[in-house]
Order: structure tokens, then sequence, then C-alpha cells
């Protein structure tokens, strides 16, 4: 007699006896039937195999039971080699349900950790819910103007509420991970146990939270649709402010954690409104409708009256008259703002054909003036060039004749309509010339060949006309002066007034020199 090669586990053999499954039933029937024992360890093989190679968890229990009810058919009258063949396939299937058992314990104990971490995770975030609490950010909540001054309080609630509804959810995961977790009853006990205690701090509290919100919300809502639906009226507002409303409270509905009775009656209420407000739009959008079919009647008459208009040839006054006749029927009749537009479009259509002579005639005048410019920038070449030749041939020039010529340009100059600037620049360049003038004065009564009170008369005479010129230069720098620092000034202009200041400067040096050298001379003969 061939003995068992391994003794069976108490596990699998000592269990106390429970009711058998219909499948293992329907095996030990059909085992019973066959007749020889090789049909029914072949038979029994099969069974084994099936028990722990089957999709899902296998059934150890119906393997073991298998197995023992084949291994007596061992010991009868077999083939030796079938026997062999037999027995070494018990053993193997023997072998690898201890594999596989050990391999899912190994998987189920690995996921008993896990689970266990994840507890105690959650058991450490239950114990320190309030500094969570402070670390979670504010809900965006939709724009509403009724809630507008209460989104604090339902700030507040809603946070707590959505840190207390991931905990829920977290947990009842658990739960389920848990129940789907092969391992023993005692384990699953304890986490249980562990699972109800975290509930305890978790359900409590959210249920409360969640009435009080619930609560407020209604109470909003109602409020809402008392202050703007009275009957099938909408008041308060214009209707399209109340479906945005109606559309933001819905939107909040979804945002909070209502209890499903308020939600389902906010809807509701909400639904209802929205109706009454798509009753009110539709018939605004009769009534625009027919504003739209009035004013496209309005606008065909117009039309027709611009069409007339195309077909006349009128002057561009006729034509502007008979436009701001048809403008002015515009403005006084109701129209929608597209047709407005459109015959508008239509009326600018109507000066096109006087567009060309329009250009036309522009264009004439631009010619026309940029012939004046460049006759007006020849005449002023040639007068600056006339002042550059008296700069230079001046000192030999009798003063006569250099007063005549000088003030023969000056006349010139004042019949030119230049800018400011152009004109003082102008200016800058003739100062040279009519101080040669002066000079040529001066030096004049200098040269008088009188006795010495004579001289000294010439002398305070030259002297009087210094000191008056002198002012004049102070005058002057003065008026630059003050006009670099009164306005604001580009940098252009403010280098220009700079440069005029220096050579005033300069003129007023020259100018004390003088007055300083006749001082001189004037104390010397009295001396």
């Amino acid at each position: 007699m061939i003995s068992s090669p391994d003794t069976p586990v108490p596990s699998e053999t000592d269990a106390p006896p429970r009711e058998e499954s219909p499948l293992f039933k329907e095996f030990a029937e059909k085992l019973a039937s066959l007749t020889t024992p090789e049909e029914k360890i072949a038979f029994g093989l099969q069974f084994m195999r099936s028990s722990i190679s089957q999709e899902g968890s296998p059934r150890f229990r119906e393997f073991w039971e298998g197995r023992r009810l084949i291994l007596a058919f061992f010991k009868e009258n077999l083939n030796s080699a079938i026997r062999s063949n037999l027995w070494n396939e018990y053993v193997e299937l023997t072998v690898e349900a201890r594999r596989l058992k050990e391999i899912l314990e190994e998987q189920s104990a690995f996921a008993m950790e896990q689970i266990d971490l994840a507890i105690q995770a959650m058991e450490k975030e239950v114990a320190s819910i309030d500094a969570l609490l402070k670390t979670a950010g504010d809900i965006v909540f939709p724009h509403s103007e009724t809630i507008r001054q209460k989104t604090g309080p339902y700030n507040e609630i809603q946070r707590e509420l959505n840190l207390l509804n991931t905990l829920a959810s977290r947990l009842n995961a658990l739960r389920k991970e848990i129940i789907k977790t092969d391992m023993r009853i005692r384990f699953k006990t304890k986490f249980f146990k562990r699972l109800s205690e975290l509930g305890d701090h978790i359900f409590p509290k959210r249920k409360e939270l969640i009435e009080a919100i619930s609560a407020e919300f209604e109470k909003d809502v109602n409020g809402f649709i008392q202050a703007h639906f009275q009957g099938n009226e909408v008041v308060g507002a214009p209707y399209f402010a109340i479906r945005e409303e109606i559309k933001s409270l819905q939107n909040m509905a979804k945002v909070f954690t209502l209890s499903s009775g308020v939600f389902t009656r906010t809807r509701l209420a909400l639904s209802e409104c929205w109706d009454k407000v798509k009753v009110l739009e539709k018939e605004h959008k009769k009534e625009v409708l027919e504003k739209r079919q009035a004013s496209s009647e309005q606008r065909e008459t117009i039309q027709a009256k611009i069409d007339a208009l195309k077909g006349k040839e009128l002057s561009i006054h006729e034509l502007n008259q008979a436009m701001d006749a048809i403008s002015n029927e515009i403005r006084e009749v109701a129209l929608q703002r597209d047709d407005v537009r459109y015959l508008r479009e239509e009326l600018y259509k109507l000066r096109e054909p006087h567009k060309a002579a329009q250009e036309q005639k522009a264009k004439e005048l631009l010619e026309i003036e940029k012939e004046k410019l460049r006759v007006k920038k020849e005449q002023l070449a040639a007068l600056k060039e006339n002042i550059n030749v008296l700069l230079k041939e001046g000192p030999q020039m009798e003063l006569a004749d250099l007063s005549a010529k000088t003030a023969a340009v000056e006349a010139e100059l004042a019949k030119f309509d230049i800018s400011k600037m152009e004109k003082q620049q102008i200016e800058r360049s003739f100062r040279p010339l009519k101080d040669l003038i002066h000079e040529k004065k001066e030096q004049s009564l200098l040269n008088l060949s009188e006795d010495d009170k004579k001289v000294l008369e010439n002398l305070k005479v030259v002297l009087e006309q210094r000191i008056k010129r002198r002012q004049e230069i102070k005058d002057q720098l003065e008026v630059y002066r003050k006009a670099l620092g009164g306005s604001n000034l580009d940098f252009e202009k403010a280098m220009h007034y700079q440069e005029l200041i220096a050579q005033e400067k300069e003129r007023l040096e020259k100018a004390i020199a003088a007055i300083a050298e006749i001082e001189q001379k004037i104390a010397e003969l009295e001396s």
C-alpha cells in the first residue's frame, strides 16, 4: 500500500465540518457514479486542478475535500504504471496548492499592512482636524447677489464639510477594501472597529454641518423667490438678471453639500422660477421681433428714398441737403441699431461719385500750397543771402549806405508770414549787422577833431547810447530766460533758448566792456 507523502495540515483536515457547497455535492455525486478507481482518481484530480486554477479566489476548501476523497482510491488494486502517473500528478497539485496558499497569505498580510497604515493616517488627520481646517483654501463660489453678504459663513461651513467629505469617502473606501481583502475574520473585526471609532468623529459632525448649510441655503432660496416672484410676475430686477441669479443658485447647490431633501426642494423651486422667466423671456423676444419687423418696414421706406437719390444728378450741396433730411428722418423714427447702421452706410455711398472731384480739388489745392511754400523758401533763402553779403561787406561800407540796405532787408522780412522760431533765427543773424551799425555810429563820434570838451560831450553821448544798448540786451536776455523757465518745452526748443541766452550774455559782456572803456576815457579827461 502506498502511503501519503505529506500529512495534511490541521487547517486542511481537522477543521470543523461545514456545510458542503453545491459544486462539491455535484462532484461527489459524479465521483460515486464512476466504477473504476482509475476513473475516480482522474476525475478527482481534474476537480482539484479546477479548484485552484479558476479566475478569482481559489476554492481551497473544496480542493482539500476532493483531495481527501480520492486519497482512498490509491489503496485499491491499480495498474502500477497508471498508479505512479496519477500519484505524481496528485503530489504536484498538493505542492502547488500549498505554494499558492502561501502566496495568497503573503498578499493578504501586505494588504493588511497597507490598510493599517491608511487607518493610522486617517486617525492622525482626525486628531488634527482643526489644524487641517486652517490650511484649507477658501471655496470658490459662483457669483450670486442672494448670498453675496453671507459668503463668509457659507465658506467656513463648506470648508469643514469638504474636509469631512474627503475623510468619509476615504473611510468608506477602506471599508470596501477590507471586505474584499482575504483575511481572517478577527482581523477584519479589528479594522472595522477602528473605522467605526473614526466614523464617530466624522459622520455626526458632518451630518450636523449638512443640516446647518442646507437650512441656510433653503432659507436664502425661499427669500430670493419671495422677493422676485409674485404669482407669474417677475419683480425687483430685469428678467435676464433674475435668470442669471437662478443659474448661480443652481450651481451653488452643486458646490454645497446639501441634504437630499433640501437639494431636491430647492432644485424644484428654482426650476419653477426658471420656467416663469422663460415665459417672460419668450414674451420679450416676441416684443423684440415685433419691433424688428416695424423697424424693417421703416428701413424699407427710407431705403426707397435713398435709392431715388441714386438716380439723380445733384451737386454736392444739393446732395448734402438731401442726405441731411434723410438723416433727420432716421433719427426721428424708431429703428433697430443694425438698421440705422445699414442706412447710414447707404447714405455714405451716395457721396462716392463726388469723391473723385473732391479729391482732385484737394490735390490742386495741395499743389498750390506746395508752390507757395517753395516760393517762400526761395525768397527766404535770398533774404538770408542778402544778410550774409551785408555782414561781409558791411565793415567797408559807408554808414548811411549800410543803414539803408539793412532797413530794406528788415522791411522785406516783415512781409513774410513765418513761424516764431524762424523769425528769431533770422533776427539773430541781424544782430551782428545792427551791432556793426552802432559801432560805426560810435566811431564817427569818437573821430571828431574838436577840443576836449566837445570830445567829452561826444563820449557822454556814446556812453548813453551804450548804456541804452546794454539795457536792451538785458531786457532781451530776461525775455529768453522767462521763456525757458516758464513753460514745458521739448528738448529742441530748450536747446534753442539756451543758445539764445548764451549769445545775449556774450553781447552783454561786450557792451559792459565798451561802457567801461568809455567811462575810463571820460574819467581820464575829467582828471
